[in-house]
């Protein structure tokens, strides 16, 4: 069970488009074979109910007759529509935070390397105050023998 469950939030971790899409196909798989059995109609106009169902188009060519049925499609109506607002939600999410780590990546190494820039700047300053330092020396020995 602990496998199983590990299995799940890593796959959601990783892949949680790809996830969520998994979940949406089944839940209008389980809406066509409920229509399919309930109204009796053809598996693609079951599928296509429930595809414009939940998608809130509602064309209105179709309705489904028994009560079940009718059931059914309101369940599946109010559902549609927060799992394709949360589907956009997951895709817009996914999209800004691979921007964000890309962006994140950039300003890491532009501070790498500003860092090092500064790191040689520092040795160079260095090297220049030992150069200025020996040239007032020398400058003070000259004085010295006059």
């Amino acid at each position: 069970m602990h496998s199983i469950k590990r299995f799940f939030n890593e796959l959601i971790a990783e892949h949680t488009i790809l996830f969520f899409i998994m979940i949406i196909l089944i839940i209008i798989l389980i809406g066509t074979i409920a229509f399919y059995n309930l109204e009796g109609w053809s598996f693609f106009n079951s599928l296509y109910f429930t595809s414009v169902t939940m998608s809130t188009i509602g064309y209105g060519d179709m309705a489904p007759i028994t009560h079940a049925g009718k059931l059914v499609s309101m369940f599946y109506g109010f559902m549609g529509a927060p799992l394709f607002i949360g589907f956009t939600w997951i895709v817009f999410q996914s999209k800004f935070q691979k921007i964000l780590k890309a962006s994140i990546h950039a300003y890491h190494k532009e501070a790498k390397e500003a860092e090092k820039i500064a790191l040689e700047l520092e040795k160079e300053n260095k090297k220049q105050d030992k150069e200025i330092k020996e040239i007032q020396d020398e400058v003070e020995k000259v004085e010295e023998n006059k």
